[in-house]
């Protein structure tokens, strides 16, 4: 392949037809690069390739850059222009630019890596992987989150949810995802893998036997467990649950407080040095659960 570097006016350059992520005037990451370019120039050209239109060049990476310098006023922009590249390629092209860069989502990068796969159905996992540098289990797993709802993929996206939470709570039924939004952002993610492949097993054994009916009940059922040290501590320093307890239960004396216990939709379970309380609050889906040590 023959590559030409040649700086081309502005608006002989196209945005790219298929985009990998849009441009977000708003992040820190285009403010930023609009800081360094008005500052020191461009340090890096980007690439394009020959658009169907005479004289035009469309971009394969480095539409961030091509953003910016319309807004700032720029003539022109270095570039590297690719020759002899068809969609195909250009899809490759564009998923190795993109692939070490942590800003793109996963959502998006999963969307992009599923256009490849269905535009060369032959392509195998493992020879995806060595085009962009990822191993086969990385590339199911990040294609694995288009099975989830949209709101949840935004979740991800923002950062709100683990990935390795998406990754499971993926695998549940589109129709029954919603109900462990809250329980895949706040739980730990070994102790969501878990209730998740135990909702999965359940639900397996549920069409199996045809008894569904049972997935559409919202019984609320507490599950208290024992939360980390660093949370204990957190608690006790910032008081951030007991307040919230308290206003749940509609508690107004010390009187109500310990008759808590009896109070429907509460559960406290006595250990040896520390209390586990379990309790539904409005606007939650899941239980909220906390840890009271008892000093002995």
């Amino acid at each position: 392949m023959n590559d030409r570097a040649l700086n081309i006016p502005v608006e002989q350059i196209l945005e790219p037809r298929t985009l990998l992520r849009l441009v977000n005037r708003d992040s820190i990451e285009y403010m930023e690069m609009r800081d360094s370019l008005i500052a020191n120039g461009f340090l890096n050209s980007i690439s394009v390739r020959p658009a169907k239109q005479p004289d035009m060049y469309e971009i394969i990476d480095g539409l961030y850059r091509f953003t910016i310098s319309r807004e700032i006023g720029r003539k022109t922009i270095p570039c590297i222009i690719k020759e002899d590249v068809d969609d195909d390629k250009f899809l490759e092209m564009q998923l190795q630019a993109n692939a070490q860069r942590p800003l793109t989502t996963p959502a998006e990068f999963a969307n992009q890596m599923r256009k490849m796969l269905t535009r060369k159905p032959e392509m195998t996992f493992d020879e995806l992987g060595h085009l962009i540098k990822k191993s086969p289990k990385w590339i199911g797993e990040r294609l694995g989150l288009l099975k989830l709802n949209v709101d949840a993929r935004k979740m991800v996206d923002r950062g709100e949810m683990p990935l390795s939470s998406a990754y499971m709570l993926a695998k549940i039924p589109k129709h029954l995802q919603a109900k462990y939004y809250d329980s895949a952002r706040t739980l730990p993610a070994k102790q969501f893998n878990a209730l998740a492949a135990g909702v999965i097993k359940t639900y397996t054994e549920a069409v199996k036997l045809g008894k569904m009916e049972a997935f559409w009940t919202t019984e609320f059922k507490p599950h208290p467990y024992l939360r980390s040290l660093r949370d204990v501590v957190s608690e006790i320093e910032n008081k951030q649950a007991g307040h919230l307890i308290v206003v749940a239960e509609n508690c107004k004396t010390a009187i109500d407080g310990l008759d808590m216990p009896t109070n429907s939709g509460t559960k406290i379970e006595v250990l040896s040095t520390s209390l586990i309380c379990s309790v539904k609050l409005p606007n939650f889906q899941s239980d909220f659960q906390f840890l009271i040590l008892i000093p002995v």
